[in-house]
Formats: structure tokens, C-alpha cells, sequence
């Protein structure tokens, strides 16, 4: 049997973007706009930053409000997308965004006991 090594993603918020360029992360965000060559986002991070995501593919028309985004860091404001999972507003209404940066916070702040 073949194994895959997948790469770490660290959760971030738009104001630890800049410690990962290069890295592979994950984003949680709000969809402010869609690309016109549908192919970007325009997100808003938890933290009130504002992103932009470009895919190789297409992004789906009927994205509802948050998603989370994977990908790698290419500058403090942008990110090369490698996937992305449409949250719907069903099940994130109660969304708390302060609760999650502090989790984000806690998460990049505390020394890894694994390295």
C-alpha cells in the first residue's frame, strides 16, 4: 500500500498571513465578492481583513456567505487556492468569529510539543 503525505495547514486570520507565505493554511471568511473571471474571491477574514483568493478552476456561483479556503500564502493579502468548502448559512448562523480568532490566536501562539 502506498502512502500520501498531505501537508500541514495551520488555521490563520487574515493578520497571520504574513508569517506563511509560501505555507500551506486554512481560512474560514466571508465572500464579499466573486472575481469577475470566477475564478477569485474577495473574502473578509474573521478578523475583518480583506483577502483575495485566485483558483486555477472556476468557483461555484451559489457560494453562501462563509467558506473555508485551503491554500497557499503567496502575500499578506493573497492566497493561491487550492480548494474550498462552500459553508452554508444553514449551519453557520451562529458562526461565532471571536471565538474562532481566538482559537486561531491560541493555535499559533502556543509551541508545538510534536516538532
Amino acid at each position: 500500500m502506498e502512502s500520501t503525505i498531505f501537508p500541514t495547514r495551520t488555521y490563520v486570520n487574515g493578520s497571520y498571513l504574513h508569517k506563511f507565505v509560501g505555507k500551506s493554511i486554512t481560512l474560514i471568511a466571508t465572500v464579499l465578492k466573486i472575481g469577475g473571471n470566477e475564478k477569485s474571491l474577495t473574502l473578509q477574514t474573521t478578523d475583518n481583513q480583506v483577502v483575495k483568493v485566485n483558483f486555477q478552476e472556476t468557483v461555484d456561483s451559489e457560494i453562501d456567505s462563509l467558506v473555508e479556503v485551503q491554500g497557499y500564502v503567496a502575500d499578506k493579502t493573497t492566497i493561491n487556492g487550492t480548494y474550498y468548502i462552500n459553508l452554508p448559512s444553514t449551519i453557520t448562523h451562529d458562526f461565532d468569529k471571536g471565538n474562532f480568532d481566538e482559537t486561531v490566536k491560541f493555535i499559533n501562539n502556543i509551541t508545538n510539543p510534536f516538532k
